[in-house]
C-alpha cells in the first residue's frame, strides 16, 4: 500500500468512530440493531476498497512480471538463432579500447574488421592481417587474447611430474617457433616500425615517482593511475611501504618477449617494469625456472608482488599485470585495454550480445 491508502484507512478509521459516537448520542432514536448494521455497512465498504486496491497492485505487477518473462525468452529466442562471427568480440574489444584510432568492426567479405588510419585490417583466424598480408596468414601467429582473471589473484597450479614435462616440452617448441605476431597492426597502431621511429613518440613521464621513457600515448592513463596510487599511499601503509621499497621503474626498450621471435610491449613503449629494492621472492618465471623446474606452481606468498589494491588501480586505467600469467612477470605492467574489455565480455553475455546486436556482428 502507499502513502495514500494509508491516510484513508485512518480518516476511514475515524469516520467509523465518529459514526460510533453519533449513535450512542442518538441511541433512543435509532434502534441498537440498525446501530450495528450501519457500523457493519460501512466496515465493509471500507474493507472492500482496501482490498480491490490491493488486488489491482497484485494484478499489475503479475502481468508486469509476464511481460518480463516473455522479453526475455523472446531475446533468448533470438541470440539462440545468432551466430556470432570469430573474431567479433575480439575486434569489438579494439575499438572500445582505442576508440579514437580503430574505427567500429564491420563485415568486409564476410569477415569482420576495422580501419586503423585507412588502412583496413582483417580479423584472418586471430592474426589481424591487412588484405595483401592474407596470403601469408601461416607465417604469423594470433594476437594474443586470452583468459585474464579481472578479480583476486589466479589459482596456482599444483606440481606434478606429468604437468613438468609438459610445459618443458612447451618452451623448447616455444624457444624454436619463429612465427611472430603480426607487427603491421601494432607499428601502426604506436606509429612506428624500428626502434629509431619508435624513439619518436617516447617522452618522459614520472611513474610512481620516477622518471620513465614511454609512449606518449599511454601518458594520460598512466598518469591518472600513478597520481590515485600516491593519494592512497598517504593512508595506506602496505601502497606506501611497496612505494618506498621499489629500486626503479623502467619503460621503453626494443627488444623480443623472452624465449620469442614476437616484439615486447616494451619495444612500443607501452610496458614498464617495477623493481622492489630488496626482494628474496619469486618475480620472473624464467629466473626461476633456473634453479626450480616447477616454477609454475610456485605458491602466491612466495612471490614478490605489488599490493593488490595498485595492480586494481593500474587494471582500472587499462594496465593488465604480468603477475597473472602462467608464465609470471610480477614486476611487469602493460597497457592492454582492449584484454581487460574481453575478459569482461566474456564473463558478461547480456553486454556482448547487446554490443553485437548493436554493430550488427552476426
Amino acid at each position: 500500500m502507499n502513502l495514500i491508502e494509508y491516510i484513508l484507512i485512518i480518516v476511514a478509521i475515524l469516520f467509523v468512530f465518529f459514526v460510533i459516537s453519533t449513535i450512542i448520542k442518538a441511541s433512543r432514536r435509532i434502534p441498537i440493531i440498525a446501530s450495528i448494521i450501519l457500523v457493519f455497512v460501512i466496515s465493509i465498504g471500507i474493507l472492500g476498497s482496501v482490498y480491490f486496491n490491493q488486488t489491482v497492485d497484485v494484478a499489475k505487477n503479475i502481468s508486469d512480471i509476464v511481460i518480463n518473462k516473455e522479453l526475455e525468452n523472446k531475446v533468448k529466442r533470438i541470440r539462440k538463432n545468432i551466430i556470432i562471427r570469430p573474431g567479433a568480440i575480439e575486434m569489438l574489444s579494439l575499438h572500445l579500447a582505442y576508440p579514437d584510432r580503430i574505427s567500429k568492426p564491420t563485415i568486409k567479405n564476410r569477415e569482420v574488421g576495422f580501419f586503423l588510419d585507412d588502412i583496413w585490417f582483417n580479423w584472418a583466424d586471430g592474426k589481424i592481417l591487412t588484405d595483401e598480408e592474407r596470403e601469408n596468414v601461416n607465417n604469423h601467429i594470433n594476437f594474443e587474447f586470452y583468459d585474464y582473471p579481472l578479480k583476486g589473484l589466479p589459482k596456482v597450479e599444483t606440481a606434478t611430474p606429468e604437468k613438468t614435462k609438459e610445459i618443458e616440452e612447451y618452451y623448447i617448441k616455444r624457444i624454436s617457433n619463429r612465427k611472430t605476431i603480426n607487427n603491421t597492426f601494432l607499428n601502426t597502431l604506436y606509429d612506428g616500425s624500428s626502434e629509431r621511429s619508435m624513439s619518436k613518440n617516447i617522452v618522459t613521464v614520472s611513474v610512481l615517482g620516477y622518471r620513465v621513457r614511454l609512449h606518449r600515448y599511454i601518458i594520460e592513463p598512466l598518469t591518472n593511475a600513478t597520481a590515485e596510487i600516491r593519494l592512497m599511499a598517504e593512508t595506506n601503509t602496505e601502497v606506501s611501504n611497496y612505494l618506498k621499497n621499489l629500486h626503479t621503474v623502467s619503460g621503453f626498450v626494443w627488444k623480443n618477449i623472452k624465449a620469442s621471435a614476437s616484439r615486447s610491449y616494451h619495444s612500443y613503449g607501452v610496458a614498464f617494469d617495477t623493481l622492489p629494492k630488496k626482494n628474496r621472492k619469486a618475480v620472473y618465471w624464467a629466473w626461476t625456472r633456473v634453479n626450480n623446474k616447477n616454477w609454475y606452481a610456485v605458491p602466491h606468498e612466495e612471490r614478490w608482488y605489488p599490493p593488490l589494491e595498485v595492480i586494481d588501480i593500474f587494471e582500472k586505467y587499462g594496465f593488465i599485470w604480468g603477475g597473472k600469467w602462467r608464465n609470471y612477470d610480477t614486476i611487469h605492467f602493460e597497457y592492454r585495454p582492449e584484454l581487460l574489455i574481453y575478459n569482461r565480455l566474456m564473463e558478461d553475455e547480456n553486454e556482448a550480445y547487446s554490443l553485437i546486436e548493436e554493430y550488427g556482428l552476426y
